[in-house]
């Protein structure tokens, strides 16, 4: 009951906070559907722009709906370069019974430590990083270009950090891990070096997911946003060659006037869709009957994956490439 009333008021403050309250809180449905499609069941987790720790928190909620326990499941790593925040984050952990190797404060940034060594060594990553950062010293990170370093696929040419913490979440999987994060919508489509990047990565076979958000799902910005999800596995199953999109903008409860948010059996929907096309059993632990109902009237009686228009297509690399990676 504490972790949920300190969660609540995360969430209240974040909303007076407006622009500054996304630096610690995302909120709990993007959270939950993020967790839903990567199913953090067992092993390492990293998040290297924690926050307040709900990504942690949702993570540990995920296992406990499995009748596990959390904290003999996952081993909790996080990284966040704010002092006042990181100390929110290890607290958060203390009141929902978690322990986590916080590292935060004293001028720690992901883009040049490392303080956890992630490379390959983790199975889920989980972020809700800044967008569109600007003025990162890339003359610090040279070091860390190439294959097995943190930054694989090399750096964006643009004054833009996009590219450096999607390279981080990948680079911290290990050969089966997953990621899911948030990340702005310009990194779908952007141009030169940054698309060149993006070939690489879709190349090496562990984009999964890509979910489109609409407007208004954050406290923060009313931008539309892009769910990303990693599955370094992918490259050796049937499904190596495609990329599953999902169009959510027209999926939401309006939650008050100027926010959404998804309903759990809208998660249970959308995560269930993923699970589909992977080849995955069902799970409906979220959103029961309603999203069981949903399922079957989208797929068939007996749900099984196929492209819908305006709501699915499992796209070729092929396809991919057309569209300009």
């Amino acid at each position: 009951a504490f972790g949920r009333i300190y969660e609540y008021f995360l969430g209240a403050f974040a909303m007076t906070e407006g622009q500054g309250g996304g630096e610690f809180y995302t909120p709990s449905s993007i959270v939950k559907l993020l967790a839903e499609i990567i199913e953090p069941f067992h092993g390492r987790i990293l998040d290297p722009a924690c926050g307040s720790g709900g990504m942690f928190v949702q993570s540990a909620r995920f296992v406990a709906e499995h009748q596990k326990n959390p904290a003999a499941e996952l081993a909790i790593c996080g990284v966040e370069k704010t002092d006042e925040t990181g100390r929110l984050c290890r607290l958060n952990l203390a009141v929902h019974g978690l322990e986590g190797d916080i590292k935060h404060g004293g001028n720690i940034n992901s883009y040049y430590d490392d303080p956890h060594a992630a490379t390959g060594q983790f199975d889920f990553v989980l972020a809700n990083p800044p967008f569109n950062v600007n003025a990162v010293d890339k003359e610090r990170l040279k070091d860390m270009v190439g294959t097995g370093r943190r930054f694989p696929f090399g750096l964006p040419r643009t004054d833009n950090a996009n590219y450096l913490w999607i390279q981080l979440f990948y680079s911290a999987l290990n050969a089966t891990g997953r990621a899911g994060f948030v990340m702005a919508n310009s990194a779908s489509d952007a141009r030169s070096s940054e698309q060149e990047l993006r070939q690489k990565l879709i190349g090496a076979r562990a984009v999964d997911v890509v979910v489109a958000v609409g407007p208004n799902m954050f406290y923060t910005v009313t931008l539309p946003c892009t769910l990303w999800f990693f599955d370094k596995g992918k490259a050796r199953t049937k499904r190596a060659d495609t990329v599953l999109f999902i169009d959510a903008r027209h999926i939401y409860r309006q939650a008050d006037r100027a926010h959404r948010e998804w309903t759990p059996a809208q998660i249970g929907f959308i995560a269930n869709l993923a699970r589909l096309y992977r080849g995955e059993a069902l799970d409906l632990n979220v959103g029961d009957g309603e999203t069981a109902a949903k399922l079957k009237e989208v797929f068939g009686d007996t749900p099984a994956y196929a492209d819908v228009p305006g709501l699915c297509k499992a796209a070729t690399l092929a396809e991919i490439e057309a569209q300009g990676w």
